[in-house]
């Protein structure tokens, strides 16, 4: 049944409401002296467990299954697909990385288990959170009835505007969270398999993790041979960008020669 557009826009909201309530709810419970890698995890489990409860409810109101989205028992092996895909193209961004400032890998002294349990583990919560709340029900509903790119640039509006306000810097969320959550979308269109999407999301960022970033729960470090200023950071995000829309294209190429499968 079509739903106008104040019914799909009221899932979204929910959606977002729910990525900063997750850190509410974590701050109420669990105990500073745990430290910021607990609350964070903590965090990434509650909006997964409200975002998931949130599109259960959406999804049986609308008499609609998560079958529709490719969970079902054998689909563990469409997540191992997305694992090694967004692996893939988290390596893929070093290249732009080391072009405009080269670096080499070297060990994190500085590693701890722990911090790499929690951090994979929050990677796995919030990657589940997002493409639920972003890829499968408020997705469809705007596919259904306004169109493919509608169905990309709204939920993109709202991730992007949701990781802003996280902090993301505005240029960065645009052009890099932006080009994702459309390439995320095409690759839903393309797959119709939200394990492949969320594996292939939370791939990607632990990848940046294992690769890109330095904290306790990285593998490596980046040593950079020069000062990564602020001035070379919009080359980096342009290249990331150039990335992910080819990937986008790609899977948009895909979804327009593949037939559709009555859903």
């Amino acid at each position: 049944m079509a739903r106008p557009l104040t019914h799909i826009a009221g899932y979204f909201v929910l959606v977002a409401v729910m990525a900063f309530g997750g850190t509410f709810v974590a701050a109420l419970v669990v105990p500073a002296r745990l430290g910021p890698s607990v609350a964070w995890f903590a965090k990434c489990l509650i909006v997964m467990c409200l975002v998931v409860a949130l599109t259960w409810v959406y999804l049986r109101r609308a008499g609609m299954g998560w079958r529709r989205y490719g969970v079902n028992p054998g689909s563990w092996r469409n997540g191992l697909g997305g694992l090694a895909a967004g692996l893939a193209l988290a390596v893929a961004w070093c290249l732009p990385v080391y072009l405009v400032v080269p670096f080499h890998w070297a060990a994190n002294e500085a590693f701890d288990w722990t911090a790499f349990a929690l951090g994979t583990g929050a990677s796995i919560g919030m990657g589940i959170a997002e493409e639920t709340g972003y890829r499968t029900y408020g997705f469809d509903r705007l596919l259904d009835i306004y169109g493919p790119l509608a169905a990309l640039l709204v939920p993109t509006a709202v991730f992007v505007g949701v990781h802003v306000a996280g902090g993301v810097p505005w240029l960065a969320g645009l052009f890099v969270v932006g080009s994702s959550s459309v390439m995320y979308g095409c690759l839903m269109l393309a797959t119709r398999s939200l394990p492949f999407v969320a594996a292939f999301h939370i791939a990607n960022n632990l990848g940046q993790d294992a690769l890109l970033r330095t904290s306790s729960g990285s593998l490596w470090k980046p040593v950079f041979h020069a000062d990564v200023a602020t001035a070379s950071q919009p080359a980096i995000w342009l290249g990331m960008t150039a990335l992910n829309l080819l990937m986008a294209s790609a899977a948009w190429w895909v979804w327009r020669r593949t037939p559709r499968p009555e859903l």
